[in-house]
């Protein structure tokens, strides 16, 4: 495999080669083709081998990117994902689970994977980029998607918490059987992230593990990186101190030292 340098000095070699091979099949039409027709042959020639060494380089990258990501690669479902206690599975018809990779990626252990399932009205599958790791302890199951996520799936067995608005056209979702909890996590920081998430996404927690679900076009490392970023913000929510309300005092009571002044119990 080619490292990114070595693919970056290749690629200009590549196209003088190929724009010189170009110009003499040009040189030879000309003698028997009009020159207009041969000067369109010549400039779509280019773009076509322009185009086609872009997509080499860009494999290239790519699979360069995947390795470096130092993840495991395996067919199948070696760890029995599906068993894992998340609503997200019980939610899918059918499910089924391909390209699953899995390793220690910016000191998290990870599973990325790809899912599969029939959508609630039964027509084509669907396809989620997933990803599983850390992210508690969470005491109650907690579901945070997107509307456009919530579509595709059959509903949740969990009621819905108003924690407000990720802001204008961004929609999601909240539900959780315990609605100060779901308040706590999803607050103004976690809303804030979500906001400027270009994407639609779904998120959820149980226990010690969170799972994120996106489009099937998310890149490996976009969903460890929406798995890393809501994990880190849940976590940090998890450590706030829990807010105690108390009960306001009365402006009419008397301090306690004057309040007893009436009862004769300060007579000599």
């Amino acid at each position: 495999m080619l490292s990114g340098s070595d693919t970056g000095r290749m690629n200009p070699w590549l196209r003088v080669l190929a724009v010189f091979g170009v110009a003499i099949a040009a040189a030879l039409f000309l003698k028997v083709l009009p020159p207009l027709l041969v000067l369109v042959f010549f400039v779509g020639g280019i773009a076509a081998v322009n185009l086609t060494l872009r997509r080499r380089v860009k494999n290239e990258r790519g699979a360069y990117r995947r390795e470096t990501l130092g993840l495991k690669r395996g067919k199948g479902d070696p760890f029995g994902l599906l068993d894992y206690p998340f609503a997200l599975f019980s939610r899918c018809e059918l499910a089924a689970i391909e390209d699953v990779r899995w390793g220690s990626w910016r000191g998290l252990d990870v599973k990325r994977f790809d899912l599969s399932c029939s959508t609630p009205s039964g027509g084509e599958r669907t396809w989620f980029a997933c990803a599983i790791g850390p992210a508690g302890p969470s005491i109650v199951p907690l579901v945070v998607e997107a509307e456009a996520m919530a579509a595709l799936l059959a509903e949740p067995a969990m009621g819905k918490v108003d924690v407000g608005s990720p802001g204008p056209g961004r929609p999601y979702v909240v539900r959780c059987d315990d609605p100060a909890f779901a308040r706590a996590i999803v607050g103004p920081p976690m809303l804030r992230w979500l906001g400027g998430l270009e994407e639609p996404w779904g998120f959820e927690m149980h226990g010690s593990l969170a799972v994120v679900y996106g489009r099937p076009s998310s890149g490996v490392e976009d969903t460890l990186e929406r798995l890393q970023g809501f994990a880190e913000l849940a976590q940090s929510a998890l450590s706030q101190p829990p807010v105690i309300e108390t009960v306001p005092t009365r402006s009419d009571a008397l301090p306690p030292n004057i309040a007893g002044l009436g009862d004769g119990s300060g007579a000599s």
